[in-house]
């Protein structure tokens, strides 16, 4: 049976379109619908039905424009030396662009020598990194941890929402960021994927230390 190039893209067209109800992957399947509507395209010049041209070429110039959108977004951005070592460290989940977008939402601080980062058994609104310097964990007067660069502090109030169990003390001069908990809910409502990576990364920094110290 030979068959017509008009029944062979149509047929393509029909099979990519088919393609694209089972792809997940958002670029794959935009780049999927752009074959299958070039296929139809160019059926409709063959059989001279303009309408058809049209609107594939309207189509295929929409989902042209979502792929270099998505391929501008999954771009990697360079990071500054001095948080490189901490997403290379606890942030590789996320993309770099994922990075720099919950990295701006925090705030950095600096702290002395003696100052509380958070009390024992008081609420606390603020998830904290130590950036530089440290700081000791401190329960019923005794140092118990010693805590360093890429450490979260106050984790457990916002994992669990139950105050922290110790004092956590500046012993040097330290450098923070910090998060108000009112952001990372808005990060939860705005951008729920980049939220579940980061509640990822806050877990296993929160396991790691009851392992270790507990």
């Amino acid at each position: 049976m030979n068959l017509s190039l008009d029944t062979i893209l149509l047929t393509l067209y029909y099979i990519g379109t088919a393609i694209g109800y089972v792809i997940k992957e958002i670029l794959w399947l935009r780049v999927v619908i752009i074959f299958a509507g070039l296929c139809m395209l160019a059926r409709g010049i063959i059989i001279q039905n303009y309408i058809v041209v049209f609107w594939m070429s309207v189509f295929v110039i929409i989902n042209a424009f979502q792929v270099i959108r998505i391929l501008i977004e999954k771009r990697p951005v360079k990071l500054s030396e001095d948080i490189q070592d901490l997403y290379d460290d606890i942030f590789s989940d996320m993309t770099t662009k994922e990075f720099v977008l919950f990295w701006k939402m925090g705030v950095q601080k600096e702290l002395n020598a003696g100052d509380y980062l958070c009390r024992d058994n008081m609420e606390s609104d603020e998830l904290i990194q130590i950036l530089d310097g440290i700081a000791a964990v401190r329960k019923n007067g005794k140092d118990v941890a010693q805590l360093s660069r890429g450490y979260f502090i106050a984790e457990m109030q916002y994992l669990m929402e139950e105050n922290p169990s110790a004092d956590v003390v500046a012993v040097t001069d330290v450098h923070i960021m910090v998060w108000k908990h009112a952001k990372l809910m808005r990060l939860k409502e705005t951008y729920p994927n980049l939220y579940n990576k980061f509640h990822l990364i806050l877990s296993k920094d929160l396991t790691y230390k009851l392992k270790r110290y507990l």
